[in-house]
C-alpha cells in the first residue's frame, strides 16, 4: 500500500470532518452554473513546509478552506468556519501522520464578496498550519 502525503493526509482528514459534520463539500470551486447550494465548503490548497532533517519527517502542512453562503447566512459562515478553526487546533490524527495544531498558527476571516455579478456572498476564510509531529 502507498503512503500517503502528509498533505494529502490532512486534506482527507478536513474533507471528511466537513462530510461528517453534513456539510455541502467540494474539493475545486463549484461554477455558478452548476447551482451548487449555498452554504458550502471548499477544502482547497495544500502546501508542505519541509523542516525535514536526514533521520526525521517533520515541518508543516498549510491547508485552506473557504466556506460560502448568500447574504443571509453570514451567522452559518460564521459558525462553520469556527468549527473548523477549532477542529485544527490540538493533536489531529490522520491516517498516516499525527499533527499539532497551535492557535496562533491558525487565521479566519469573513468576508463579504461580490465577484460573481449581480450576487452578494459570504466568505468564511481559514487558513491552516499544522506541525507534523510523526508517522502513525
Amino acid at each position: 500500500m502507498v503512503q500517503k502525503s502528509p498533505e494529502q493526509d490532512i486534506f482527507d482528514y478536513f474533507y471528511s470532518f466537513s462530510l461528517k459534520n453534513q456539510y455541502k463539500t467540494y474539493d475545486y470551486l463549484p461554477a455558478k452554473e452548476n447551482n451548487a447550494p449555498y452554504p458550502f465548503v471548499y477544502v482547497g490548497n495544500v502546501q508542505g513546509v519541509s523542516g525535514g532533517s536526514k533521520t526525521a519527517l517533520n515541518g508543516s502542512v498549510v491547508i485552506d478552506i473557504d466556506v460560502w453562503g448568500n447574504q443571509k447566512q453570514r451567522l452559518t459562515v460564521s459558525t462553520m468556519v469556527d468549527r473548523f478553526f477549532h477542529a485544527a487546533i490540538g493533536r489531529i490524527d490522520g491516517l498516516n501522520y499525527v499533527f499539532y495544531g497551535k492557535v496562533q498558527d491558525q487565521s479566519k476571516q469573513i468576508r463579504v464578496d461580490t465577484s460573481v455579478p449581480n450576487t452578494v456572498l459570504v466568505r468564511g476564510m481559514l487558513n491552516l498550519r499544522l506541525q507534523i509531529l510523526g508517522v502513525i
